[in-house]
């Protein structure tokens, strides 16, 4: 029997979500987990790839599983993972799907970035200079610039949404972004560039080219993987799940100019960002067992 779970998972735990040998990854846990329940003899398969270091609130799995689980799903079978699994991946729902389900056919993803929390972040940032930035990546362009070249894919994407991710406060916490697919390493390069911008290290008009095929080769650099999450994904043969965050990330608290000292600051903030996530994945566990 075919079940698709939904998981997520804290990235600096893992090297990426996809199986790499002698490697701790997600999905080596996962096969590992289910080895043990003698479940899924061949593997299982995932619907959307993270680089290391980049954090899930909702990821999905597909898995063979005995006829007789049927009779007690979700729980027990989430039960039989979560009793097994490190405490940084949490399984959090299990639905029956058909045979022929392609797991990796989500028809959106979205991501979500906190630029909140990186070094070069400028807290006097305006919410409309943000949405103003935000607002040349949407619809469909040539990310060949946005993009760790690893084959000779199409670089062509369209950003569905992107906007501003606001705190209950007011403050900027960061962006999400929404598209079918995504290019690796795209919407870290992204947040690197709108950084680069709001702070008037690049022009706009360099952004607009750099987004046009044949413009030339522009490097933006590579925004950090910890404060990158995938929030949330759609499928057709799968329930929705919420997508509006239980509560706000915590306030930051970063005053003093010394690095030094910055550099600890972030590393208590990195703690307190895993903390929160940790609990959006036990409130989501919580409200679909309800």
């Amino acid at each position: 029997m075919k079940v698709a779970i939904t998981f997520a998972y804290l990235g600096e735990d893992f090297h990426g979500s996809q199986v790499q040998p002698s490697l701790k990854t997600v999905q080596g846990e996962l096969e590992k987990a289910c080895k043990r329940l003698k479940w899924s003899p061949k593997g299982i398969k995932i619907s959307s790839r993270t680089d290391s270091g980049v954090n899930a609130r909702m990821n999905f799995a597909l898995l063979d599983v005995p006829e007789g689980i049927k009779n007690d799903l979700p729980h027990g079978l989430l039960k039989g993972l979560n009793d097994i699994l490190p405490s940084t991946i949490c399984v959090y729902d299990a639905e029956k799907v058909s045979e022929s389900c392609n797991i990796r056919n989500v028809n959106m993803r979205t991501y979500r970035y906190r630029l909140d929390l990186l070094e070069n972040w400028n807290k006097e940032i305006k919410q409309k200079e943000l949405t103003e930035a935000l607002n040349l990546f949407k619809g469909e362009h040539d990310f060949f610039n946005y993009y760790k070249q690893e084959d000779d894919r199409s670089t062509i994407r369209n950003i569905e949404e992107i906007s501003s991710w606001i705190s209950k406060n007011n403050t900027i916490i960061g962006f999400e972004i929404k598209s079918r697919g995504f290019l690796w390493n795209q919407v870290r390069r992204i947040a690197s560039c709108i950084v680069k911008l709001l702070n008037q290290e690049i022009t706009k008009s360099e952004v607009i080219n750099s987004l046009k095929t044949g413009s030339g080769n522009y490097d933006f650099g590579l925004a950090p993987s910890r404060w990158l999450t995938l929030w949330n994904l759609k499928h057709d043969e799968l329930k929705e799940k919420p997508e509006s965050s239980f509560h706000d990330p915590p306030e930051i608290f970063i005053t003093n100019n010394d690095r030094r000292v910055n550099k600890i600051i972030f590393e208590v903030e990195a703690k307190k960002h895993h903390a929160w996530l940790q609990n959006e994945f036990a409130l989501m566990l919580k409200v679909l067992l309800k």
